[in-house]
């Protein structure tokens, strides 16, 4: 027999055996009252409990043993890392590891510039390389994740046709290994993978309308369609203009911005046109959802500038749909892609949970509000900024703390999908901790400990951080 079954019986016989006897000698039973005695008797630890320390102490004592497995599986593990990060050698056994001190983390902190990894230690490279492009990749994924995660929860919260299974969807990838999803996108992303393949037969197709239609005249009239489109209707309405259509004529003067490239054509080469048009269609969103006076007037020079812009651009170069050729998006270096699909396998693959928390504060407002707000004519944007983005923000706190830390804790994804590379671009500290604790011929269990305690600190901050900045804007 197991340990597990062994314990397992030992509990059962006290429960059962002890049970009976504490009952009958407090009680007596009649032969019609046996289904009281089992009831009694399946109620017997919590009333063992409240005869032993009180009607109040009987919480404590029934979390008593959840919080010593909690402690001796969490609590313990912590301060041994604590002490593991001053001792040395290569040892497994606390007592054969020689004390060191604080040398693990000096030999980390040993460079001449922290923003500049090469010129520190090798313990040091790898540790703020990995804390390097950990903070990027948070402070770019939570952002993501959250604004995915609320925009999502805001749609399947409407009263949608199939809205069940559109939650069940969204969040079927919550229930997915890890290793499961990583091999999913790998199939995708695989140089002769799904993404490569069907952007192959798109550009094929392309090539060939291209060829007999005269691409550059097509896209030019098909794009100052949608350009008219969008315009008219973001101006149609009577008071302020459409938020939404503002946004996708905003997308769309981006697109038109990015290609023409206008700041080359004045002789501005460093400046990205991409930044300056994201930048503007920025302003424009913004100008519309505060209601602005200028709004009107800003959207209808946009519309000029961008028709004047269409006749500069000449698609089928910007496109270059015959040269295109399968891209290894997780091994090519300095492209950013193996960092972009990073993040976007894992805001796809933990959105869902966040969703779900934040569908939840959705649910909890009240539908008053939304009545009142729409019998004053109040529009959508303003109801959002006023109404929920304000009551949803507790729930909004907690996901961003709890998408921060996951976010620190990645692992899984970058060890299956790029292994860290190409090169270190997606080396991350997590990452660092694995291969000197556990990889190699002499493990380095100290300097491992040293790294995640560093790392457990950089985390306590920012949550702290993000708690203190969150809570203060909500008025918590």
């Amino acid at each position: 027999m197991s340990i597990a079954g062994l314990a397992s019986l030992i509990i059962g016989i006290l429960w059962l055996g002890g049970g009976t006897l504490w009952l009958l000698t407090r009680r007596r039973y009649r032969l019609a009252q046996i289904p009281n005695f089992a009831m009694d008797l399946l109620g017997f630890p919590v009333e063992l409990a409240q005869s032993l320390f009180g009607r109040s102490g009987v919480p404590y004592a029934l979390l008593l043993p959840n919080m010593l497995i909690f402690g001796f599986f969490t609590f313990a593990p912590m301060i041994l890392n604590f002490y593991v990060s001053f001792t040395g050698g290569s040892s497994i056994s606390l007592f054969d590891r020689p004390w060191v001190g604080g040398a693990n983390y000096s030999a980390i902190f040993q460079c001449e510039s922290y923003f500049d990894p090469r010129t520190c230690s090798n313990e040091g490279f790898s540790f703020w390389r990995g804390m390097a492009n950990t903070l990027m990749f948070v402070a770019i994924q939570v952002p993501v994740l959250c604004a995915a995660a609320l925009a999502t929860a805001l749609v399947v919260n409407k009263n949608l046709v199939g809205r069940g299974f559109w939650r069940a969807m969204f969040f079927y990838p919550v229930m997915l290994s890890p290793v499961v999803i990583a091999n999913i996108w790998n199939w995708v992303l695989h140089r002769k993978g799904i993404l490569n393949e069907t952007l192959g037969d798109a550009t094929g197709v392309m090539t060939a309308l291209s060829g007999m239609a005269g691409f550059d005249m097509v896209a030019t009239i098909l794009f100052a369609i949608l350009l008219f489109v969008a315009s008219e209707r973001t101006l149609r309405a009577a008071a302020d203009p459409s938020l939404a259509w503002a946004g996708l004529f905003a997308l769309l003067f981006v697109a038109v911005f990015t290609w023409a490239s206008p700041l080359r054509m004045v002789g501005f080469q460093a400046l990205p046109s991409l930044w300056l048009g994201l930048a503007l269609g920025a302003g424009l969103v913004w100008l519309v959802s505060t209601a602005h006076p200028a709004a009107r007037w800003v959207v209808m020079g946009f519309t000029a500038v961008a028709m004047a812009l269409l006749l500069t651009i000449q698609f089928d170069a910007v496109f270059s749909f015959e040269r295109f050729r399968p891209v290894n998006w997780l091994v090519t270096p300095n492209t950013g892609w193996p960092f972009f699909w990073l993040i976007f396998v894992f805001t796809w693959s933990h959105m869902g949970f966040y969703m779900l928390i934040l569908l939840a504060g959705l649910q909890a407002i009240p539908s008053d509000l939304y009545e009142a707000a729409k019998m004053d004519a109040t529009k959508p944007a303003r109801a959002f900024y006023r109404i929920t983005l304000p009551l949803v923000m507790p729930t909004l706190v907690v996901v961003l703390v709890l998408s921060l830390i996951r976010s620190f804790q990645i692992f899984d994804e970058v060890w299956l999908l790029t292994g860290g590379g190409p090169g270190r671009e997606t080396f991350m500290i997590v990452q660092h901790i694995y291969e000197t604790a556990f990889t190699g011929d002499r493990p380095a269990y100290g300097s491992a400990a040293a790294g995640s305690v560093l790392m457990a600190v950089v985390i306590a901050v920012f949550t702290f951080f993000q708690l203190f900045i969150t809570r203060r804007q909500s008025g918590l």
